[in-house]
């Protein structure tokens, strides 16, 4: 990976994640979640589905977070593109590198990724829903279709809580797209999608 794949990039507008995931919140991110049956569920599934990609892959974690997956991107030998719109958050998940020849990390927004077209293999946007409206969740899900070459990983709260984003407005945002996996999260209403290109 060249340096050119990724530029750093004012976030679009401001993201209430970006101000709350900040200093001793961001650092104690994973010691709050790590242990509930919502995170152990989503590591099973989305580390199963990393695994199952070709060794060597190119991802996109967007956001990255504190780097909950780099465990499994090390171990596969992917190709790893950071992106997350809190250089705290983006601090946490550097710590846990053991193989920094195989990531590159960016500040940036998902509505506007700094990225050609078609520079990933797969991007995987976990906890992210929540925090757009429902029309940049649209945005997200076009650019991610943008960057992206073979599939898109991303967790929604379908129904039940006032953030939740059905599975049909992010069907509406596919074009040439579809949902290939579903996957029940910890409860129902909770859900782990994969779309792949039609």
């Amino acid at each position: 990976m060249t340096d050119s794949l990724m530029e750093y990039l004012p976030p679009v507008g401001q993201q209430q994640g970006a101000l709350k995931y900040t200093g001793q919140v961001a650092a104690g991110y994973d010691a709050k979640r790590e242990q509930s049956p919502k995170w152990i569920c989503e590591q099973r599934i989305i580390e199963q589905w990393i695994d199952e990609m070709p060794e060597g892959s190119v991802i996109l974690d967007a956001p990255c977070g504190t780097g909950r997956f780099f465990p499994a991107y090390e171990r596969n030998k992917h190709l790893v593109l950071g992106l997350d719109i809190s250089p705290d958050m983006i601090a946490q998940a550097k710590a846990k590198i053991t193989q920094p020849n195989l990531f590159k990390f960016g500040v940036g927004d998902v509505r506007q990724v700094p990225l050609e077209d078609k520079t990933v293999d797969f991007s995987i946007n976990c906890r992210i829903t929540r925090w757009l409206s429902p029309e940049d969740n649209v945005l997200m899900m076009k650019e991610m279709q943008r960057v992206a070459r073979k599939g898109i990983i991303w967790t929604a709260r379908i129904a039940h809580h006032p953030h939740a984003r059905s599975r049909e407005l992010f069907e509406s945002a596919l074009d040439g797209w579809k949902i290939e996996r579903d996957a029940i999260g910890y409860e129902l209403p909770y859900r782990i999608f994969m779309a792949v290109p039609a």
